[in-house]
């Protein structure tokens, strides 16, 4: 019998059903990797680039993950498949229905015994300071008022700064990280300025950046990796000063 492309869906809903894990009508489950993941039919999509995001992290085993706006949680599920023994998966995320989604699709991952997933304004992270080894973060890269909104709340909430900006999400990330750790953030490669000033402002160093092409062979999105003091890229900012021609005193 010929593949359909409804037969992952039903595999996964299998899954789902076997393990108690419920799904909405309005909602899909994907294969992702090794595992599957529940997510919305329409709107709002999980990131493409969990993986690529989960090998630049790179923690080792026993290590402690946050992910800040953890949406329905790829990152920390491809993570987790890329590192299965992470001591922990602990996902911050202000939208009630994504957390639910998280916890949802933590169970269906089969890693409830080491996440957990808190409903939190990332401006106000629960966590203790310098508690994490790796911090992972796909925040929202259009300012508020940008463009043209989304009709889907939870996408518009997901692309435009409406709850905290790239600096904020920065910040969170510098304080829950351990002097020794590792934030990966992948950002939209044509607001790469904020992201590398928003870090900088932060008081976090970039070690490395990747450049992640979309099907037309054009970089639409960036990882940058960034830690606390040490070598990296020098990133700095100057108002404009008027007349630029003239020799500052």
């Amino acid at each position: 019998m010929p593949f359909t492309p409804f037969e992952p869906m039903r595999a996964g809903l299998s899954l789902a059903a076997e393990r108690g894990v419920p799904v909405s009508p309005d909602e899909t489950v994907e294969p992702l990797g090794d595992g599957w993941i529940i997510a919305d039919r329409k709107g709002f999509r999980p990131c493409p680039w969990a993986f690529d995001l989960a090998a630049l992290a790179d923690p080792s085993p026993g290590h402690r993950v946050l992910d800040l706006g953890c949406g329905g949680g790829v990152l920390l599920w491809a993570l987790a498949q890329h590192t299965p023994d992470v001591r922990a998966l602990v996902g911050v995320e202000l939208s009630a229905q994504a957390v639910g989604q998280a916890r949802r699709n933590a169970l269906l991952a089969g890693v409830t015994d080491r996440a957990l997933v808190v409903q939190s304004d990332v401006r106000r992270v629960p966590v203790p300071p310098r508690s994490f080894d790796r911090v992972l973060c796909n925040p929202p890269f259009y300012p508020a008022g940008w463009g043209r909104a989304s009709r889907d709340g939870r996408v518009h909430q997901s692309t435009h700064a409406l709850d905290g900006d790239v600096t904020d999400f920065a910040k969170a990330a510098a304080h829950a990280l351990a002097p020794h750790g590792r934030a990966v953030f992948v950002f939209d490669t044509g607001h790469l300025a904020a992201l590398l000033l928003g870090l900088s402002e932060a008081g976090l160093t970039v070690k490395a950046l990747r450049f992640l092409d979309d099907d037309r062979g054009l970089p639409a999105r960036v990882l940058a990796l960034a830690g606390h003091g040490g070598g990296g890229l020098d990133v700095g900012r100057r108002a404009f000063a008027g007349n630029e021609l003239r020799r500052p005193r």
